[in-house]
């Protein structure tokens, strides 16, 4: 039996090209290229200039890296089992300097932010694992999503995010059968 590999590459700015290391067996799914294709082209309205990103669950720590090749001054990656192939990742980017890898499950990774804020934050938990609407309430308990910020949450088209008071979802779009993305802002008093 032939184990797939996926390659998974930046597509736009300045490392643009650059083809990611990934990790062997499949203990992580990458992002497909053409999904965080479609993801970034939703996103172009948006500036990512000076931006801070934040990847929980990041993996190949591709979506915070190509939010950095589009001009975000600074990317925070959490992933317990991949933080050194984020690293070199980032190095082959560019961008290692302005890279911060916490090697933590992502509740204590969460909990050491606190205090900071971030204008994207990316997240794409193991599907079906319950870790959707947890990790969403974390954010926004520990205030690390700006007031302005997007919330992007990848996840299985099986899992629905509960309504809160504190977060309104503004738009979802499938993927295939198995993932839909969801883009989370913060609810303003009011709203």
């Amino acid at each position: 039996m032939y184990k797939q590999v996926v390659m998974v590459r930046i597509i736009s700015g300045s490392a643009r090209g650059r083809i990611l290391k990934s990790p062997q067996g499949m203990a992580t799914r990458p992002t497909l290229d053409r999904t965080r294709e479609s993801l970034f082209n939703i996103l172009a309205t948006s500036s990512f200039y000076e931006k801070r990103v934040l990847d929980i669950f990041a993996g190949t720590g591709a979506l915070g890296l190509e939010a950095m090749s589009r001009g975000a001054s600074e990317g925070v990656f959490i992933d317990v089992r991949t933080a050194s192939l984020i690293k070199k990742n980032a190095e082959l980017c560019k961008v290692s300097e302005r890279c911060k890898v916490l090697p933590l499950n992502h509740k204590n990774a969460l909990q050491h932010l606190e205090g900071q804020t971030f204008d994207y934050i990316f997240a794409d938990p193991p599907y079906d694992k319950d870790f959707v609407n947890e990790t969403i309430s974390t954010v926004m308990n520990y205030g690390l999503l700006s007031d302005t910020g997007l919330l992007i949450m990848e996840h299985s088209a099986r899992e629905d995010i509960m309504p809160s008071e504190s977060y309104t979802v503004v738009r979802e779009k499938k993927y295939g059968k198995e993932t839909r993305i969801s883009f989370i802002v913060k609810r303003r008093n009011g709203e």
